[in-house]
């Protein structure tokens, strides 16, 4: 007879157990943490911060002074071209040298920090093709004349 009443346990529990697995499967998120996915606005922001914290690194890089030129890109399409005059915590100053126009950029406005000249992918090609020249130069100076 114990073991009559042992079966009659164990398939309580299984019952139990079958409720306690349906009604989690219905719920959807088990023991899971259910968290909302984040929205597009928080990653815009996420995108921002994180575009202004790589200008302020990239403008303290530079430094301040004539001797630091730079072309900055805003996010409203303009760009703004002269030399690192001041920085602060949330903003930087760039002073047009010819005009002496001083223009306050705040970091969440940059989309883009350049120095004033060609960028390095640019200097590049043009080693290589004064390198390629060269040689084609030499070449044709070595061949024989017929």
């Amino acid at each position: 007879m114990r073991t009559h009443v042992g079966s009659k346990r164990v398939n309580g529990i299984k019952q139990i157990a079958l409720l306690l697995i349906a009604v989690l499967s219905m719920n959807g998120s088990g023991f899971s943490l259910q968290t909302d996915p984040p929205s597009p606005a928080s990653q815009l922001q996420t995108g921002e911060a994180k575009q202004a914290a790589n200008a302020r690194a990239e403008v303290k890089k530079r430094g301040v002074g004539e001797q630091s030129r730079v072309r900055v890109n805003l996010r409203d399409g303009t760009e703004v071209k002269g030399y690192i005059s001041k920085v602060e915590e949330n903003a930087f100053e760039v002073t047009d040298k010819k005009s002496g126009k001083v223009v306050v950029i705040s970091y969440t406005e940059v989309e883009k920090v350049k120095g004033p000249g060609l960028s390095k992918a640019a200097n590049i090609v043009i080693g290589v093709g004064v390198a390629v020249g060269v040689v084609v130069a030499v070449l044709i100076a070595l061949t024989p004349s017929t």
